[in-house]
């Protein structure tokens, strides 16, 4: 060996310093990949991280500070860990021979974990584990590791690595019955192949776009928008489907079809069969089903459910003078939910997950319109003079958790607060939805429930949240049956003008008036700009303008007081329902910002 020059800096870096964690990874991985499991890319991140980490680690609850360990494949590797350790001991203690019918020990003997009392675990120190990552295994659950010391009990081994053997055999038997639970991803494709194969016999098979059109309305996760934090689809189902022979692929010029085996059809019909009575979300909200079972007098067969969904009138709305009055007789007129097109990626994307949401409830009355304010709100159509709309009195505003934190940051969340409260609609809905485990949404967590408190409580809008996209669908479609039933015994009458008690206002009227780019009063500016001081809600704006209807009558009373008076002259103004104080902090704030203005 050639002797290196002087000073050389020698770098020793062991091969593999975790053998052990690295080749139980690895069979973990193998047979996640054999088992076709979703906890495959999980192992393979993590198995990535070990093998490029230079340290030795002692246990796996310090793997923890790699990627892709989280604390169920920690708490997998300490108990292996701590097997392998209780062979080792068991090895060292019993080292020395007593007589010469003493045998050599295995560690690849059989050993037993029960991470469940009701299903254990047969694992070696060395042979692949079969172990279920979704339950945390318990540490206390160690069993004693029985090794055969002498050859009397080599028939006993024998018969318990037989019935070992037979129990694997078992289990796996049971895992190759797969049953989708309802409208899953898989059940769709399932139910959708199958109820193409009923109609077209002789070309069973369906290209990808086509099968997503049919599947969609039986599933109630998305097919093309993955949920947050994710990459799974409904449309991932489709590789277990094929890999557990129900469903079969070919190639077709350059695009991929799929059909139904003939377990597949069985399969579908039995699900089918199954889940006959039991109700949609659409048949709960409009068709009074219960939660558990749809009656049963209702249709089973499969029936292509299309939305009644009618897009806005392009011819144009008559202008009403504001003193015509109209006037709707109970049974006259139909609810109908608005919904705005800038909540969808354009009504010509069969695949927008919006419009997709509310495919699902075919029995729900809703169009897609352009609104000035809100992004839902319901109106009362003629239901023969479709020109002849009120708006009832509801308007909801909705907010993924992200897109919240995002206008507190520009300056929008005040801004459109404040529009809404100036639209005439009595009831504000803040619609806020959540965004998957609400990590990466601009502001602190904290930050935005305490924006969504002051919303409810200053500003007194409802509140309400939901963990998804679908729940917000559901949650609008139960908003339109409970105001068709508010409003079906009711007289309605309404005018092309800000409503006044119990009229309602025209939508034409409410559009136009809610417009962004229409020029604004000088009452109106004063409010946006108190919105924009820290504590200054849209009720204590309209609190304050309602005494000083412009910022030169703020300003010309300031100059009559002392600054000690002019610190608290708003203070004592009463908003909202609750008549509460303005407060000595908003009133400091607004003085200090007009008080050094000079008139003349």
């Amino acid at each position: 060996m050639d002797a290196l020059p002087r000073g050389s800096r020698i770098t020793f870096k062991q091969a593999k310093p975790n053998p052990l964690f690295q080749g139980w990874l690895e069979e973990l991985h193998k047979e996640a990949v054999e088992n076709n499991s979703n906890f495959e890319l999980v192992v393979k991140e993590a198995l990535t991280a070990l093998s490029k980490y230079p340290l030795p680690l002692q246990s796996g609850t310090e793997c923890a500070i790699l990627k892709g360990f989280d604390k169920k494949l920690c708490a997998y590797l300490d108990k292996r860990l701590e097997v392998h350790n209780y062979n080792k001991n068991l090895l060292t203690n019993n080292s020395s021979p007593k007589s010469s019918d003493t045998e050599t020990y295995d560690l690849d003997s059989p050993i037993r974990i029960d991470c469940e009392p009701k299903s254990p675990i047969i694992t070696n120190s060395h042979s692949p584990v079969k172990t279920n990552l979704s339950e945390p295994c318990n540490s206390n659950s160690l069993s004693p590791v029985n090794i055969n010391l002498s050859s009397d009990n080599q028939e006993n081994a024998q018969s318990s690595a037989s019935g070992s053997s037979k129990a694997k055999a078992t289990k796996k038997k049971q895992r190759g019955v797969y049953k989708p639970a309802f409208r899953s991803g898989s059940y769709a494709i399932l139910v959708g192949l199958l109820e193409h194969f009923n109609q077209n016999p002789d070309s069973p098979a369906l290209k990808k776009e086509d099968l997503i059109d049919i599947a969609q309305k039986h599933s109630e996760e998305s097919f093309t928008r993955p949920k947050p934090e994710s990459f799974y689809t409904a449309w991932s189902n489709m590789t277990r489907l094929v890999t557990k022979g129900l469903v079969n692929k070919r190639k077709n010029g350059r695009k991929i079809e799929y059909f139904l085996t003939d377990e597949g059809i069985s399969k579908a019909q039995e699900l089918l069969k199954e889940y006959a009575n039991t109700p949609t979300a659409n048949d709960i909200i409009f068709n009074g089903a219960s939660p558990q079972r749809r009656s049963p007098d209702m249709e089973v067969d499969i029936v292509i459910d299309r939305p009644i969904v009618r897009e806005a009138t392009k011819s144009p709305v008559p202008v009403l003078q504001s003193l015509d009055a109209i006037e709707m007789p109970p049974g006259s007129f139909d609810v109908i939910l608005l919904i705005d097109k800038c909540e969808t990626s354009g009504l010509s994307n069969k695949h927008d997950p919006t419009v997709g949401q509310f495919k699902k409830y075919p029995d729900l009355k809703h169009e897609y319109r352009s609104l000035k304010v809100g992004d839902f709100t319901w109106v009362a159509q003629h239901k023969t003079n479709k020109d002849q709309e009120l708006v009832l009195p509801y308007v909801v505003e909705r907010k993924r958790m992200d897109d919240l934190g995002s206008s507190i940051k520009d300056g929008r969340f005040h801004e459109q607060k404040f529009r809404l409260r100036k639209s005439g609609l009595k009831n504000v809905i803040y619609l806020v939805e959540n965004y998957g485990s609400n990590k990466h949404v601009g502001l602190p967590i904290q930050s935005l429930m305490q924006a969504l408190q002051n919303t409810r409580v200053q500003d007194n809008f409802k509140v309400h949240e939901t963990d998804s996209l679908k729940n917000s669908a559901r949650f609008l479609a139960m908003m339109t049956k409970r105001l068709t039933i508010e409003y079906k015994d009711k007289h309605l009458k309404g005018y092309n003008r800000e409503p006044q008690g119990d009229d309602l206002m025209t939508f034409s009227f409410l559009n136009q008036a809610s417009k962004k780019t229409k020029p604004l009063t000088v009452t109106e500016t004063f409010i946006k700009l108190l919105l924009q001081l820290k504590g200054a809600s849209v009720e204590k704006a309209l609190a304050i303008t309602e005494v000083y209807k412009t910022p030169h009558s703020l300003i010309e009373a300031y100059e009559n007081c002392s600054q000690k008076e002019g610190e608290f002259l708003l203070a004592n103004l009463k908003y909202g329902d609750l008549s509460r104080n303005v407060g000595p902090t908003v009133s400091k704030s607004v003085y200090h910002l007009f008080s050094n203005i000079n008139l003349a």
